[in-house]
């Protein structure tokens, strides 16, 4: 005949194993229920993986989110106005410190220059030659300066012809990247319309606002990493090139340039980021997976420690600090070297009885 469950359970032949069994989960109930008997048995425990609290140095980070921006930045544009001839490169060119983006009818400023050339040299032959005559009194030193003043001024209109005339040529004045054109063949355009702009972008910086509280902590040359939504967690490695002394009076924060190499180009003006910067001081801290924590439905966290006495888990509030992607820190609540369950605790309540993994590396822990 097989004995059904209870009469294992309560009849004459409950053995040995069973009472140990029996007092193991009696001990793992929880407080104001160990005054209900115990009706599992060892194959109720639940199989967990954990894991031991781990005390760490962990340098003072500050983090803050912001703006991808050039590093340098020009807009370009004609000195003088006119009719566009020809037009260079496109958006997303790269081009050359000199290198010519487009060019303008030059007619009218070459008509321009020989007009004012042929006047220049007729007033410097008139200066030459009454230049003698002042030797000899036939020319009052009075009019000899008109010839001079007169010489100087037309040769001076020669020379402004000649700049307008090289100003139908717009040359990049820096090496980079074609952000913006906004002209085409055609186009008429004033003097001082930007028409192109260059972007130098072989490093970049990263403009973020880190608040009053955390401004102390942030010095030129710290090292700071950089992440963009666009490339996930692609960690980008920088340095901080800037720290503002005035706050921005709506946020309250202070602007904190990070420089980045970027000679791929990958990170582009205008992504939103978000820098850590790695401070110089460092503390203490325990820390653990982030995988072990759980919340409440107030968002109160906890977590599940592992009593190796009595080989079932106890419910324990936490306090959380830093989240990194790898772990948290654990402020209060948990001590160095505590094992703590980090996987399979949705299966588990405080005062059940688990039995460890197969391969967890606390796998013989009594």
């Amino acid at each position: 005949m097989i004995l059904s469950p209870f009469f294992r359970r309560h009849g004459s032949t409950i053995g040995i194993p069973a009472i140990f069994v029996a007092a193991a989960l009696q001990a793992c109930a929880p407080a104001d229920a160990r005054s209900i008997p115990i009706s599992r048995d060892a194959s109720t425990a639940v199989t967990v993986r954990v894991t031991a609290a781990v005390d760490t140095l962990q340098f003072q980070m500050t983090t803050a989110s912001g703006i991808v921006q050039a590093r340098t930045a020009v807009d370009v544009a004609f000195l003088v106005a006119g009719k566009v001839v020809t037009v260079g490169p496109d958006e997303g060119s790269v081009v050359r410190a000199g290198d010519i983006l487009s060019e303008l009818d030059a007619t009218d400023f070459r008509l321009a220059l020989e007009q004012t050339q042929v006047q220049s040299d007729r007033a410097v032959q008139e200066r030459d030659r009454y230049r003698p005559l002042l030797m000899s009194g036939s020319v009052s030193s009075n009019d000899m300066e008109k010839f001079e003043a007169h010489a100087e001024q037309t040769t001076a209109a020669t020379q402004l012809a000649r700049k307008h005339l090289g100003d139908t040529r717009l040359a990049s004045p820096i090496g980079g990247v074609v952000a913006k054109r906004s002209v085409e063949r055609g186009a008429t355009v004033a003097a001082g319309q930007p028409v192109f702009t260059i972007m130098t972008i072989d490093s970049v910086r990263v403009r973020i606002g880190v608040p009053e509280v955390d401004v102390g902590n942030v010095h030129v040359g710290q090292t700071a990493t950089v992440t963009v939504p666009a490339f996930g967690d692609t960690l980008f490695t920088g340095t901080v090139s800037l720290v503002g002394i005035a706050a921005d009076p709506m946020t309250r924060s202070y602007a904190v340039e990070i420089l980045v190499p970027n000679t791929s180009r990958r990170l582009k003006p205008g992504m939103v980021a978000e820098a850590t910067i790695k401070g110089r001081t460092s503390h203490r801290v325990v820390s653990l997976p982030v995988s072990a924590v759980l919340y409440h439905a107030a968002n109160a966290a906890f977590v599940f420690v592992f009593d190796t006495n009595a080989g079932c888990v106890r419910e324990r509030a936490i306090t959380i600090g830093t989240v990194r992607s790898d772990a948290i820190e654990i402020t209060s609540g948990v001590d160095a070297g505590e094992l703590v369950v980090i996987a399979g605790q949705q299966r588990v309540r405080d005062g059940s009885a688990v039995r460890l993994a197969t391969g967890n590396a606390t796998a013989g822990v009594p």
